[in-house]
């Protein structure tokens, strides 16, 4: 198989090895080997990007965008401004309708959403309700593209992907075959998925391992320094 894979490659090495039919498994292949893709992007979130909402006064209720598997974080810039509030404060739907009832959100006051929840796939509500246009930015992972053309590559980064979309469509191979291998095939694809996971955890660099401490050190009023 070629290095760095294109879709076609990958396609060939899953109907070599699983002895698959080249024309009429073909499909299911195809299908197979973006099954694994999608799948290895949201566990190992490789995909990060941004997207932004523009709010509405007087409204509380979102959709988040489409393209949103996770989010890692989202932060508020209100109408007018250049500069970002803190991040909102993930919480719990109940928590969000408690704080409405308490009559916690006022409309004309000019609030800024603080807290948020996400209520099923995709329906965002805010706390408090917006009373103007303000603007927020998700930071989030996201699903890949689809690979179509022959010469698609997927933006993984090698040797990760190949092994990743090989096994894992193999694994489906297998299972659709009943093929002996196919339980090696689907600890391959883990193993490989694991492996990424762990790359990327450390591609981020390290934390250090000492922080910048505010206020006075402890002690120090105590010994009059």
């Amino acid at each position: 198989m070629a290095f760095p894979s294109t879709f076609a490659d990958i396609q060939q090495a899953v109907i070599e090895k699983a002895t698959l039919d080249p024309v009429l498994d073909l499909p299911k292949a195809k299908d197979w080997i973006n099954q694994a893709y999608f799948q290895a992007a949201v566990e190992t979130e490789a995909i990060s990007t941004t997207a932004t909402m523009t709010l509405a006064a007087g409204s509380a209720s979102y959709t988040l965008p489409a393209a949103v598997a996770r989010v890692r974080q989202m932060a508020v810039k209100p109408a007018g401004s250049t500069q970002f509030n803190a991040p909102l404060v993930l919480t719990t739907l109940d928590e969000i309708l408690q704080r409405r009832q308490s009559g916690l959100d006022a409309q004309t006051a000019g609030p800024y959403s603080t807290h948020y929840t996400l209520v099923g796939i995709s329906g965002l509500e805010l706390w408090p309700t917006p009373a103007a246009a303000d603007v927020i930015t998700i930071y989030y992972v996201s699903y890949p593209p689809v690979l179509s053309a022959a010469g698609d590559t997927p933006v993984f980064e090698e040797p990760y992907a190949s092994k990743i979309l090989e096994f894992g469509a193999l694994a489906e191979a297998g299972d659709f075959k009943g093929d002996p291998a196919t339980a090696q095939w689907a600890a391959d694809y883990t193993d490989w998925t694991g492996r990424y996971r762990q790359h990327l955890q450390r591609k981020r660099g390290v934390i250090p391992g000492q922080f910048h401490q505010w206020g006075e050190p402890a002690g120090w009023g105590a010994y009059g320094y």
